[in-house]
């Protein structure tokens, strides 16, 4: 595996997984793009269908993340099941950082999936393409805003865990 760049442990850190160690972070950061990955695919989905239901139900599920350090529903499929298929590690619970994201991006896709239901798609393309684009960087960089906006507004940088 590729070693990590200090940007990539950087961002990690900045999640809430400052508690790992180098190494586990080297091994962790492909799995940990998983979720991101499947959220975002599920939202751009929802998105092209217009679709308020599917859209509330992704935000049913960043809620299970919001609220749930081990219940990630996307994480339970990857630790459950997914994980087993390629030998990969076991997600460790989800710092505090990164449920305050998982927080905001609830409020966005039921914001998304209200305006498809109210007939105003112009406000749920804006809403749920912004969860899109925070996922798709997560996915791509493991820079987090979600994080990012929590550490900005604590001023500090989470390194204890969930």
């Amino acid at each position: 595996m590729a070693t990590l760049s200090k940007l990539e442990v950087a961002n990690l850190d900045h999640q809430g997984f400052g508690y790992l160690g180098d190494e586990a972070k080297r091994i962790l950061a492909l799995p940990l793009r998983f979720t991101p990955v499947v959220g975002t695919a599920f939202i751009v989905i929802g998105l092209i269908l217009q679709s308020y239901l599917w859209l509330g139900t992704m935000a049913l599920v960043a809620l299970s993340g919001a609220l749930l350090p081990r219940g990630m529903f996307i994480d339970v499929v990857y630790n459950q099941g997914v994980r087993h298929l390629f030998g990969a590690p076991r997600l460790p619970p989800t710092p505090t950082p990164r449920r305050f994201s998982y927080l905001l991006s609830t409020i966005l896709l039921a914001g998304s999936a209200f305006s498809f239901y109210y007939g105003v798609p112009a406000a749920g393309y804006v809403l749920g393409g912004t969860v899109t684009i925070g996922g798709a960087t997560l996915a791509l960089s493991l820079w987090c805003v979600g994080s990012w906006a929590y550490n900005l507004v604590l001023r500090t940088t989470s390194r204890n865990g969930p």
